[in-house]
């Protein structure tokens, strides 16, 4: 139980990692729109609470993130984190704001998602490039 722990904890830092890559929340930018982002971020919650781990790299992760956080990692660390929430009851709270990356000046779009489950509520913060993929996942 510690080891998984562990391992959980390693996992949510890598990806807490590469989405505070993304320094600094500021007003979304014009290049999105705010409803849309909130809509990408359920669906991508909604697949991952349906355990389709492989659909959600391929298909909506950009490539620093295929490179960094891969379908196995998803199945392996964070799975088990949503599974031990129960089950998924429905979406609560909801925010989008801007951010951009201050080597690159890529700008991002950020939602903070909480969703309700059977045990308890997690927050999930979901940034998107301009091409509306995730550039960065955390859970808590």
């Amino acid at each position: 139980m510690k080891k998984k722990m562990i391992r959980m904890m390693t996992g949510m830092c890598i990806l807490a990692g590469l989405l505070f890559g993304c320094a600094g929340s500021q007003r979304l930018s014009d290049n999105f729109d705010e409803a849309e982002v909130k809509e990408a971020a359920k669906n991508i919650i909604v697949t991952l609470n349906s355990g389709e781990v492989e659909a959600l790299v391929d298909e909506q992760w950009n490539a620093v993130m295929k490179g960094a956080v891969d379908s196995e990692m998803l199945e392996d660390q964070i799975l088990p984190i949503v599974e031990e929430l129960g089950e998924f009851e429905g979406f609560d709270k909801e925010a989008v704001t801007g951010s951009k990356d201050p080597d690159t000046e890529q700008e991002f779009a950020v939602a903070v998602i909480k969703a309700k489950y059977e045990k308890r509520k997690a927050q999930f913060t979901i940034s998107f490039d301009e091409d509306m993929k995730v550039a960065g996942f955390f859970i808590k």
